[in-house]
Protein backbone atom coordinates (compact mmCIF):
# COMPACT_ATOMS: atom_id res chain seq x y z
CA UNK A 1 0.00 0.00 0.00
CA UNK A 2 0.82 3.49 -0.81
CA UNK A 3 1.36 6.43 1.79
CA UNK A 4 0.72 9.68 0.47
CA UNK A 5 1.91 12.38 2.99
CA UNK A 6 0.02 15.65 1.55
CA UNK A 7 0.60 19.54 3.13
CA UNK A 8 -1.42 21.66 0.70
CA UNK A 9 -2.21 19.65 -2.59
CA UNK A 10 -2.13 16.39 -4.11
CA UNK A 11 -0.26 16.07 -7.42
CA UNK A 12 -0.61 12.46 -7.78
CA UNK A 13 -2.60 10.78 -10.60
CA UNK A 14 -5.48 8.57 -9.91
CA UNK A 15 -7.82 6.73 -12.28
CA UNK A 16 -11.45 7.63 -11.43
CA UNK A 17 -10.64 5.91 -7.74
CA UNK A 18 -13.23 5.26 -4.97
CA UNK A 19 -12.74 7.07 -1.97
CA UNK A 20 -13.67 6.31 1.23
CA UNK A 21 -13.57 9.50 3.75
CA UNK A 22 -13.17 9.08 7.57
CA UNK A 23 -10.52 9.29 10.43
CA UNK A 24 -10.79 5.39 10.94
CA UNK A 25 -9.24 5.61 14.21
CA UNK A 26 -9.49 1.62 15.25
CA UNK A 27 -10.57 0.32 12.02
CA UNK A 28 -13.41 -0.99 13.91
CA UNK A 29 -15.88 -3.40 12.68
CA UNK A 30 -17.81 0.00 11.34
CA UNK A 31 -14.68 1.16 9.45
CA UNK A 32 -13.87 -1.92 8.27
CA UNK A 33 -18.09 -2.25 6.13
CA UNK A 34 -16.54 1.24 4.82
CA UNK A 35 -13.05 -0.12 3.34
CA UNK A 36 -14.15 -3.32 2.18
CA UNK A 37 -16.77 -1.63 -0.20
CA UNK A 38 -14.14 0.67 -1.70
CA UNK A 39 -12.09 -1.77 -2.10
CA UNK A 40 -14.50 -4.16 -3.73
CA UNK A 41 -15.98 -1.24 -5.92
CA UNK A 42 -12.73 -0.28 -7.06
CA UNK A 43 -11.10 -3.68 -7.64
CA UNK A 44 -13.92 -5.03 -9.58
CA UNK A 45 -13.32 -2.34 -12.11
CA UNK A 46 -9.47 -2.49 -11.76
CA UNK A 47 -8.92 0.41 -10.20
CA UNK A 48 -7.29 1.93 -6.99
CA UNK A 49 -8.90 2.07 -3.57
CA UNK A 50 -7.74 4.75 -1.66
CA UNK A 51 -8.86 5.92 1.97
CA UNK A 52 -8.67 9.83 2.21
CA UNK A 53 -8.09 11.14 6.24
CA UNK A 54 -6.63 13.56 8.38
CA UNK A 55 -3.32 13.87 10.33
CA UNK A 56 -3.50 15.57 13.06
CA UNK A 57 -7.17 15.05 13.87
CA UNK A 58 -9.71 17.69 13.27
CA UNK A 59 -10.61 18.31 16.99
CA UNK A 60 -6.94 18.92 17.86
CA UNK A 61 -6.80 21.48 15.47
CA UNK A 62 -9.76 23.16 15.56
CA UNK A 63 -11.10 23.04 19.42
CA UNK A 64 -7.23 23.15 20.71
CA UNK A 65 -7.78 19.51 22.39
CA UNK A 66 -4.70 18.50 24.21
CA UNK A 67 -5.12 15.15 22.90
CA UNK A 68 -7.37 12.87 21.97
CA UNK A 69 -6.29 9.24 22.90
CA UNK A 70 -5.78 7.21 19.75
CA UNK A 71 -7.27 3.68 19.26
CA UNK A 72 -4.51 2.86 16.21
CA UNK A 73 -1.06 4.79 16.15
CA UNK A 74 -0.53 6.03 12.02
CA UNK A 75 1.80 2.55 11.38
CA UNK A 76 -1.24 0.22 13.14
CA UNK A 77 -3.93 2.16 10.86
CA UNK A 78 -1.65 1.75 8.03
CA UNK A 79 -1.28 -1.87 8.57
CA UNK A 80 -4.80 -2.83 9.14
CA UNK A 81 -5.83 -0.44 5.97
CA UNK A 82 -3.21 -2.63 4.07
CA UNK A 83 -4.31 -5.69 5.52
CA UNK A 84 -8.04 -4.79 4.16
CA UNK A 85 -6.38 -4.77 0.56
CA UNK A 86 -6.18 -1.04 0.68
CA UNK A 87 -3.95 0.78 -2.37
CA UNK A 88 -3.16 4.18 -1.14
CA UNK A 89 -3.54 6.09 1.95
CA UNK A 90 -3.69 9.58 1.83
CA UNK A 91 -2.48 11.50 5.30
CA UNK A 92 -3.76 15.38 4.46
CA UNK A 93 -2.06 17.68 6.98
CA UNK A 94 -4.97 19.22 8.74
CA UNK A 95 -4.87 22.74 9.36
CA UNK A 96 -7.01 26.19 10.42
CA UNK A 97 -6.48 27.11 6.95
CA UNK A 98 -8.01 23.80 5.29
CA UNK A 99 -10.70 24.08 7.78
CA UNK A 100 -11.94 27.38 5.93
CA UNK A 101 -12.65 25.53 3.19
CA UNK A 102 -16.59 25.21 2.70
CA UNK A 103 -18.07 21.81 1.82
CA UNK A 104 -18.66 22.48 -1.99
CA UNK A 105 -15.34 23.66 -1.96
CA UNK A 106 -13.43 20.50 0.05
CA UNK A 107 -15.58 18.32 -3.00
CA UNK A 108 -14.22 20.43 -5.71
CA UNK A 109 -11.00 21.02 -4.88
CA UNK A 110 -10.09 17.58 -3.25
CA UNK A 111 -12.33 14.64 -4.23
CA UNK A 112 -12.88 15.98 -7.78
CA UNK A 113 -9.70 18.16 -9.06
CA UNK A 114 -6.97 16.10 -7.10
CA UNK A 115 -8.65 12.78 -6.45
CA UNK A 116 -10.78 12.21 -9.25
CA UNK A 117 -13.10 10.47 -7.22
CA UNK A 118 -15.47 8.14 -9.11
CA UNK A 119 -17.29 5.95 -6.22
CA UNK A 120 -17.31 7.95 -2.49
CA UNK A 121 -17.76 5.72 0.68
CA UNK A 122 -18.71 7.50 4.02
CA UNK A 123 -20.69 6.73 7.18
CA UNK A 124 -23.68 8.04 7.94
CA UNK A 125 -22.62 10.43 10.28
CA UNK A 126 -19.69 11.99 8.03
CA UNK A 127 -19.58 15.57 8.05
CA UNK A 128 -16.68 17.66 6.59
CA UNK A 129 -16.13 21.62 5.25
CA UNK A 130 -16.19 24.70 7.25
CA UNK A 131 -18.19 24.28 10.73
CA UNK A 132 -19.20 20.51 9.56
CA UNK A 133 -21.55 22.02 7.58
CA UNK A 134 -21.45 19.03 4.63
CA UNK A 135 -23.32 16.00 5.16
CA UNK A 136 -23.83 13.05 3.22
CA UNK A 137 -27.24 14.79 1.36
CA UNK A 138 -24.76 17.44 0.42
CA UNK A 139 -22.26 14.76 -1.03
CA UNK A 140 -25.60 13.31 -2.82
CA UNK A 141 -27.00 16.62 -4.48
CA UNK A 142 -23.42 17.54 -5.80
CA UNK A 143 -22.50 13.92 -7.16
CA UNK A 144 -24.50 14.26 -10.73
CA UNK A 145 -22.64 17.30 -11.58
CA UNK A 146 -19.57 16.64 -10.39
CA UNK A 147 -19.29 12.99 -12.06
CA UNK A 148 -19.47 10.67 -8.91
CA UNK A 149 -21.45 8.34 -7.42
CA UNK A 150 -21.64 8.28 -3.29
CA UNK A 151 -22.22 4.99 -1.45
CA UNK A 152 -23.75 5.65 2.51
CA UNK A 153 -22.37 2.52 4.01
CA UNK A 154 -25.11 1.82 6.98
CA UNK A 155 -23.66 1.40 10.46
CA UNK A 156 -22.54 -1.84 11.96
CA UNK A 157 -24.60 -2.50 15.49
CA UNK A 158 -23.68 -4.70 17.85
CA UNK A 159 -25.70 -5.16 20.81
CA UNK A 160 -28.52 -3.00 19.83
CA UNK A 161 -25.76 -0.11 19.72
CA UNK A 162 -23.63 1.25 16.69
CA UNK A 163 -19.72 0.39 16.52
CA UNK A 164 -18.05 3.34 16.93
CA UNK A 165 -14.37 4.65 18.14
CA UNK A 166 -16.12 6.37 21.33
CA UNK A 167 -17.60 3.33 22.07
CA UNK A 168 -14.42 1.07 21.81
CA UNK A 169 -12.56 3.66 23.60
CA UNK A 170 -15.04 4.17 26.44
CA UNK A 171 -14.38 0.03 26.79
CA UNK A 172 -10.53 0.22 26.79
CA UNK A 173 -10.71 3.03 29.36
CA UNK A 174 -12.61 0.50 31.42
CA UNK A 175 -10.02 -2.27 30.88
CA UNK A 176 -12.69 -4.23 29.11
CA UNK A 177 -10.97 -5.66 26.48
CA UNK A 178 -12.73 -8.61 25.19
CA UNK A 179 -15.89 -6.11 24.25
CA UNK A 180 -13.57 -3.52 22.87
CA UNK A 181 -12.12 -6.71 20.71
CA UNK A 182 -15.40 -7.47 19.74
CA UNK A 183 -16.09 -3.99 18.39
CA UNK A 184 -12.76 -3.93 16.85
CA UNK A 185 -13.11 -7.41 14.84
CA UNK A 186 -9.27 -7.95 16.22
CA UNK A 187 -6.94 -7.73 19.64
CA UNK A 188 -5.99 -4.19 19.99
CA UNK A 189 -2.81 -3.45 20.06
CA UNK A 190 0.78 -1.92 21.83
CA UNK A 191 3.62 -1.77 19.84
CA UNK A 192 6.83 -0.55 21.16
CA UNK A 193 10.47 -0.92 21.01
CA UNK A 194 12.35 -2.83 24.69
CA UNK A 195 14.30 -1.09 26.57
CA UNK A 196 16.30 -1.85 29.44
CA UNK A 197 13.75 -1.88 32.99
CA UNK A 198 14.63 -2.67 36.09
CA UNK A 199 15.74 -6.48 35.47
CA UNK A 200 13.31 -7.62 38.64
CA UNK A 201 12.06 -10.64 36.31
CA UNK A 202 14.77 -12.35 35.62
CA UNK A 203 15.30 -12.35 39.11
CA UNK A 204 11.69 -14.16 39.79
CA UNK A 205 12.92 -16.53 37.47
CA UNK A 206 9.87 -14.69 34.59
CA UNK A 207 11.99 -12.48 32.06
CA UNK A 208 10.28 -9.72 30.61
CA UNK A 209 10.57 -7.54 27.68
CA UNK A 210 9.75 -3.53 28.98
CA UNK A 211 8.70 -1.71 26.07
CA UNK A 212 8.54 1.68 25.45
CA UNK A 213 4.82 2.19 23.83
CA UNK A 214 4.32 4.46 21.15
CA UNK A 215 1.94 7.17 22.06
CA UNK A 216 -1.82 5.65 21.98
CA UNK A 217 -4.73 4.89 24.40
CA UNK A 218 -3.87 2.38 26.95
CA UNK A 219 -6.02 0.62 29.26
CA UNK A 220 -5.96 0.54 32.73
CA UNK A 221 -3.30 -1.05 35.06
CA UNK A 222 -3.74 -4.66 35.58
CA UNK A 223 -2.61 -8.28 34.05
CA UNK A 224 -3.14 -9.11 30.72
CA UNK A 225 -3.27 -12.35 28.38
CA UNK A 226 -1.76 -10.96 25.36
CA UNK A 227 0.00 -12.24 21.70
CA UNK A 228 3.48 -10.93 21.10
CA UNK A 229 4.76 -10.54 17.54
CA UNK A 230 8.68 -10.99 17.34
CA UNK A 231 10.65 -10.88 14.09
CA UNK A 232 7.04 -11.63 12.49
CA UNK A 233 6.48 -14.82 15.01
CA UNK A 234 3.79 -14.92 17.60
CA UNK A 235 4.20 -16.12 21.11
CA UNK A 236 1.72 -16.05 23.76
CA UNK A 237 2.13 -14.12 26.60
CA UNK A 238 1.20 -12.47 30.01
CA UNK A 239 1.51 -8.47 29.91
CA UNK A 240 1.70 -6.05 33.04
CA UNK A 241 0.60 -2.20 32.67
CA UNK A 242 1.05 -0.14 35.82
CA UNK A 243 3.17 1.11 38.45
CA UNK A 244 4.13 -2.58 40.31
CA UNK A 245 2.99 -1.51 43.64
CA UNK A 246 5.04 -4.11 45.76
CA UNK A 247 8.17 -2.39 44.39
CA UNK A 248 6.78 1.32 44.70
CA UNK A 249 7.45 2.28 41.09
CA UNK A 250 6.56 6.02 40.53
CA UNK A 251 6.46 5.61 36.64
CA UNK A 252 4.16 2.97 34.81
CA UNK A 253 5.63 0.76 32.79
CA UNK A 254 4.64 -2.27 30.28
CA UNK A 255 6.07 -5.69 30.43
CA UNK A 256 5.59 -8.35 28.68
CA UNK A 257 6.91 -12.19 29.54
CA UNK A 258 6.79 -13.93 26.44
CA UNK A 259 6.24 -17.59 27.07
CA UNK A 260 8.90 -19.99 25.42
CA UNK A 261 11.29 -17.57 24.52
CA UNK A 262 14.65 -16.67 25.67
CA UNK A 263 16.55 -14.38 23.16
CA UNK A 264 17.92 -10.68 23.15
CA UNK A 265 15.79 -8.50 21.57
CA UNK A 266 16.44 -5.29 23.18
CA UNK A 267 16.07 -2.31 20.94
CA UNK A 268 13.90 -4.10 18.47
CA UNK A 269 10.21 -3.15 18.12
CA UNK A 270 7.10 -5.73 19.06
CA UNK A 271 3.82 -5.77 18.81
CA UNK A 272 1.05 -6.43 21.44
CA UNK A 273 -2.24 -7.87 21.52
CA UNK A 274 -4.27 -8.03 23.91
CA UNK A 275 -6.66 -10.64 24.75
CA UNK A 276 -8.21 -10.71 28.19
CA UNK A 277 -7.91 -8.76 31.62
CA UNK A 278 -7.29 -11.25 33.77
CA UNK A 279 -6.56 -9.26 37.20
CA UNK A 280 -6.18 -5.68 38.10
CA UNK A 281 -2.28 -4.86 39.39
CA UNK A 282 -1.80 -5.72 43.05
CA UNK A 283 0.47 -4.91 45.92
CA UNK A 284 1.70 -8.21 47.76
CA UNK A 285 3.24 -8.52 51.20
CA UNK A 286 6.43 -10.53 50.06
CA UNK A 287 8.14 -11.56 46.91
CA UNK A 288 7.10 -15.51 47.47
CA UNK A 289 3.05 -14.15 47.06
CA UNK A 290 4.18 -11.81 43.72
CA UNK A 291 6.12 -15.34 42.26
CA UNK A 292 2.96 -17.13 43.18
CA UNK A 293 0.59 -14.94 41.63
CA UNK A 294 2.48 -14.80 38.61
CA UNK A 295 2.79 -18.39 38.10
CA UNK A 296 -1.12 -18.51 38.60
CA UNK A 297 -1.29 -15.62 35.71
CA UNK A 298 0.80 -17.40 33.37
CA UNK A 299 -1.32 -20.58 33.88
CA UNK A 300 -4.51 -18.94 33.37
CA UNK A 301 -3.24 -17.17 30.28
CA UNK A 302 -2.27 -20.33 28.61
CA UNK A 303 -5.77 -20.88 29.14
CA UNK A 304 -7.37 -18.55 27.59
CA UNK A 305 -4.33 -18.47 24.54
CA UNK A 306 -5.61 -21.11 22.41
CA UNK A 307 -5.64 -19.16 18.82
CA UNK A 308 -3.67 -16.56 17.15
CA UNK A 309 -4.48 -12.87 16.41
CA UNK A 310 -6.92 -12.15 13.80
CA UNK A 311 -5.33 -9.24 12.13
CA UNK A 312 -1.61 -8.21 11.72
Amino acid sequence: MEIIRVREKIYQHFNAPSVALGNFDGVHLGHQAIVRRTVETAHAKGRDAVVYTFDPHPRLVLHSASDIPRITTPRERADLLEYLSVDVMILAEFTREFAKQTPEEFVENVLVEELGARNIFIGENYRFGKGRAGTPNTLKKMAPEMGFTVHIVPPVMMGGQVVSSSRTRDHLIRGEIREANVLLGREFTIEGRVIHGHHRGKKLGVPTANIKPELKLHPPEGVYAVYCRVRDLIYRGVMNIGYKPTFQDRRVSSEVHILDFNEEIYGEIIRVYLVDRLRPELKFDSIEELKAQIGKDIERGKEILTDSPKMP
